[in-house]
């Protein structure tokens, strides 16, 4: 124990180090022989069928004090112990179905995981809500929420889309539309059972607000679902300032991004006004170089890109605070490059000399060599060949005069 209280006493640790400390505080707990699974950052738990993502406890263990880190991960085996056995049969397990909504980004990358061990198929059924937003089902107990896999619906011989209806139906049986409550034209969800974001399946709730325009929805995380209208830009900004507080700090995260409901679908809203376009970005940015970190550890790992480069998204700050995305593009190098505001266009191996344009300006002179992967949440585009020195001068002209 000794060990142990050393280690959750110093700054945040690497992964692995993390691991270990969750490995030991779940044999502290009684629960021994648990196996670390590196590349997917996980812990199996032995003789059941759980697997332990580490990654939003990561997060919190990072953030907190080092005073507050051991209960992180106190909470997290004491949740653990709560999680209740899935009902073999669905009669037993029907009511307890329910609707989650989830990062793309985030299940894309248990789909990638999947295939650095190929014996394993995809656990997870999901459909598209909007762009960067995918539905799943998850089992509610009373002390935890397991999200459901593939295995579950064909043990209880019914198809998702089946589930996904009946989950819908037990969510709005617990939806007390006083509990959506408001302030100057914004409105938020006080039900505070960790389904929030969830009711953003439901216009008829939503269409029932005051609102000044078409209704605009922000779910930074799990346990939040904040609307106001299209035209109320005072509104919006508090959307977008509490949304940055609590999308990284609150744990669960699902979405920096705004979704604007019109004819009873959700679509991206990507707002015009420039200090909201600002706040947003700020929140988008910091998201993609999350997003783009992890996919990058697992691509990294898989044999087909062994002898790619597989780009980093990283973020800087100019002189005025302004911030920007930006990746490297080595030349004559095989590179698989992330969708970042800015490239950097690397002329020769050693030398600093580089090219550096906007994505929307460079695209026009050489999208023809960028070709987008299937399959990949965010997008990353192959590179196989650099561009030509007829090309590179294109691009220093369009860098120097930016339209």
């Amino acid at each position: 124990m000794k060990i142990v209280n050393k280690m959750f006493s110093r700054k945040p640790p690497e992964k692995s180090e993390f691991a270990q400390i969750v490995t030991r505080a779940f044999e502290a707990a009684g629960i021994s022989g648990t196996e670390y699974r590196e590349s997917e950052f996980a812990v199996k738990i032995p003789g059941r069928e759980a697997t332990v993502f580490l990654h939003n406890t990561y997060a919190q263990y990072c953030k907190a004090q080092p005073s507050d880190r051991k209960a992180v991960v106190a909470k997290l085996v004491a949740s653990f112990g709560s999680i209740p056995e899935v009902p073999a049969d669905f009669k037993s397990a029907r009511q307890h179905l329910m609707p989650v909504v989830r990062d793309s980004a985030y299940f894309n990358l248990s789909q990638l995981l999947t295939r650095l061990n190929p014996s394993r198929e995809p656990s997870w059924d999901a459909k598209p809500l909007v762009d960067g937003l995918i539905l799943a089902l998850a089992y509610d107990s009373e002390h935890s929420i397991t999200s459901l896999d593939r295995k579950s619906l064909q043990g209880w011989g019914i198809a998702f889309e089946a589930a996904f209806g009946i989950a819908k139906d037990n969510l709005w049986e617990r939806t007390d539309p006083n509990r959506f409550v408001g302030q100057n034209g914004v409105y938020w969800g006080e039900w505070g059972d960790s389904y929030d974001s969830s009711r953003i399946l439901f216009p008829e709730l939503i269409y029932r607000l005051s609102l000044d325009g078409d209704p605009v929805a922000y779910v930074p995380n799990r346990d939040t679902l904040l609307v106001t209208g299209k035209n109320n830009v005072e509104g919006l900004r508090g959307l977008l300032k509490r949304g940055r507080e609590t999308h990284f700090e609150q744990g669960h995260p699902v979405s920096p991004d705004l979704y604007l409901l019109e004819d009873g679908a959700w679509k991206t809203y990507i707002p015009e006004d420039l200090e909201l376009h600002r706040l947003w970005m700020e929140t988008r940015r910091q998201r993609d170089a999350v997003n783009y970190a992890q996919q990058k550890e697992v691509l990294d790992k898989l044999p087909e890109y062994d002898e790619v480069f597989v780009a980093k998204l990283s973020l800087f700050t100019r002189e005025d605070e302004n911030v920007f995305s930006a990746c490297v593009w080595p030349r004559d190098v095989d590179s698989l490059l992330p969708r970042a505001e800015i490239i950097a266009l690397v002329l020769d191996e050693g030398s600093t000399e580089s090219v550096m344009v906007l994505w929307d300006a460079a695209v026009p002179v050489i999208g023809h060599l960028l070709e987008q992967v299937p399959g990949l949440t965010p997008s990353r585009f192959r590179a196989r060949e650099f561009p030509t020195d007829r090309e590179i001068a294109r691009l220093r002209s369009v860098a120097r005069n930016p339209r």
